[in-house]
């Protein structure tokens, strides 16, 4: 194996874990019981669902991960390395800081625009800030997404009344 490929190693090896992990938490997850119990959720049902999601995605990043093992070649990784290292090494220094100003300012905007406004913005901007938006378009529908699951799961499971427009 030359030195190259070794390098790669920690690469497949930590979406490995993760795959192992999440497997064992939704298979522990079903051991304890059904998620549905009379046609109804019963309190296993998110632990399960959880396990679930965390499978899927532990799933798909072991594939990348797998695939890029593969399919990389040590030149075009050089080069590559080069031109990203200068970007990133300019946005990497300003994340924290815009972390801290997205974060104030979804404090500051909950409690006049509610929780699915100032969630969909901080969520949107956090994305943003580590994928360096390069596909808006997906950043948008992705925090739509993840801020109606919000939604449901304290509204609807957990019954807990999150604020609307102006409180």
């Amino acid at each position: 194996m030359n030195q190259y490929k070794t390098s790669k190693i920690p690469e497949v090896a930590f979406p490995a874990i993760l795959f192992a992990t999440s497997l064992g938490y939704l298979a522990y997850s079903l051991l304890l019981g059904a998620p549905v119990s009379k046609g109804l959720p019963s309190p296993l049902f998110f632990p399960t669902v959880l396990g679930a999601v965390a499978l899927l995605l532990s799933t798909t990043l072991l594939y990348r991960a797998i695939r890029s093992f593969k399919n990389s070649s040590r030149e075009a990784k050089k080069d590559e390395t080069k031109k990203d290292e200068i970007a990133k090494e300019e946005t990497t220094e300003l994340r924290p800081a815009l972390i801290v100003i997205a974060t104030i300012a979804y404090i500051s905007i909950f409690n006049f625009s509610g929780y699915f406004l100032s969630s969909l913005f901080y969520i949107f901007c956090i994305i943003s800030i580590f994928s360096d938006l390069k596909k808006p378009l997906i950043t948008a529908v992705g925090s739509i997404i993840i801020t109606a699951m919000g939604l449901v799961v304290f509204e609807y499971i957990f019954r807990i009344r999150l604020p609307g427009i102006l409180g």
